[in-house]
């Protein structure tokens, strides 16, 4: 995104009524291995999770950027 920032962003193919738990397990894992390749741990700068309800699937926006353990 910039300098040092990045974004995972994850739609869940599921539709209903939730929060979006999985997805959101999925954006950290995808965001750990980012870091963990430059031996570094991730640190949240925004996080925003959008719940399933009717017609409209779970959403999951990660901010992060990467900092020495």
């Amino acid at each position: 995104m910039n300098s040092g920032t990045y974004l995972i962003a994850k739609k869940s193919p599921q539709v209903g009524f939730g929060p979006p738990i999985g997805i959101k397990g999925e954006a950290y894992t995808e965001a750990n291995e980012f870091c963990a390749k430059d031996g570094k741990a991730v640190e949240t700068l925004k996080l925003e999770e959008t719940n399933s309800g009717f017609a409209r699937s779970a959403a999951v926006s990660l901010e992060f950027r990467c900092v020495p353990k």
